[in-house]
C-alpha cells in the first residue's frame, strides 16, 4: 500500500522510478548533433519537449513500422516535427512535406516555424496554426492523407476529441501514440482529488484512457515510458 510520502513522490517526479529513468537516459542519443544541441537548450528554458524516454520509444517504434507520412498535433517549438523528418530520413529519401504539424497557440507557432527553418527542415515539414479540427480540414482540402504515424500531444483534456478527427487521415495500416496520457501518474490514483489546478487533465485522461481501451473500433495498449504512451489501433 502506497504511504502518503509514496503518493507524492510517484505524482510528483517519475511515474516509474527516478532511478530507472536516469539509469536509461544514459543510453539517450540524439538522431543528429544540432537536435541534440536545440534539445539541451529546451530543456534549460523550459519548453514543452518529447522526453528523452519517449523519443527512444518513437525511434525503434518508428523503426519497425517505417511511416512515410507523419501527422502531429501539437507543435510546441518543433522540436519533435524535426525529430520525426530526420528519423523517416534514415530509412527513405526525404522529398517534400513528410511532417505536417498543428499548433494552435500562435508564439509557439511562429518558433516552431524559426527553429525549423534554422535547422534545415523547412521544405519536409508543414505547420499550420489553428485549433485540430481547423489543421486537418486545411491537409484535407489539399489532399493530404493517409499518414501512418499520428502523433497526438496537445491539450490533454481534449485528446478524445483530437483522436477521432484525426481518423480519416490514418492510412489503413496506420498507428496513432498519444504522449503523457499517464501524466505523472496521476490518473491512476482514482482514490485521490488531483490539485485544482491538475484535476480537469487527470479527469479527463482518466476517462480517456477508459475510453481507448473499452471502444471496439481499437486495438490500445498503455506504456508507462516517459510520461506515459498510448498506442492505439483501429481494427
Amino acid at each position: 500500500m502506497m504511504t502518503d510520502k509514496s503518493v507524492m513522490r510517484h505524482i510528483t517526479k517519475d511515474i516509474t522510478n527516478e532511478a530507472v529513468t536516469e539509469y536509461l537516459s544514459n543510453f539517450y542519443k540524439p538522431l543528429t548533433p544540432e537536435l541534440g544541441e536545440l534539445r539541451d537548450a529546451l530543456e534549460a528554458e523550459p519548453v514543452p519537449v518529447i522526453l528523452r524516454e519517449t523519443e527512444d520509444f518513437l525511434s525503434t517504434f518508428m523503426d519497425v513500422i517505417k511511416p512515410f507520412k507523419v501527422l502531429e498535433i501539437g507543435t510546441a517549438v518543433g522540436y519533435s516535427a524535426m525529430f520525426f523528418a530526420e528519423k523517416i530520413r534514415q530509412y527513405d529519401q526525404l522529398s517534400g512535406p513528410q511532417v505536417y504539424t498543428i499548433e494552435k497557440d500562435e508564439t509557439m507557432f511562429r518558433r516552431a516555424k524559426q527553429e525549423i527553418k534554422k535547422l534545415g527542415y523547412g521544405d519536409y515539414i508543414r505547420c499550420y496554426l489553428g485549433d485540430c479540427e481547423e489543421g486537418i480540414k486545411q491537409i484535407e482540402k489539399e489532399g493530404s492523407n493517409r499518414f501512418g504515424l499520428i502523433f497526438i500531444d496537445a491539450a490533454k483534456s481534449h485528446y478524445r476529441r483530437f483522436l477521432e478527427a484525426s481518423l480519416s487521415l490514418l492510412a489503413d495500416d496506420g498507428v496513432i501514440i498519444c504522449d503523457d496520457t499517464l501524466f505523472q501518474g496521476r490518473p491512476a490514483l482514482e482514490g485521490e482529488i488531483p490539485p485544482r489546478k491538475h484535476r480537469t487533465n487527470t479527469l479527463a485522461l482518466r476517462e480517456f484512457n477508459e475510453f481507448v481501451k473499452t471502444d471496439p473500433r481499437f486495438s490500445s495498449t498503455h506504456l508507462a515510458v516517459g510520461n506515459g504512451i498510448t498506442i492505439i489501433k483501429p481494427i
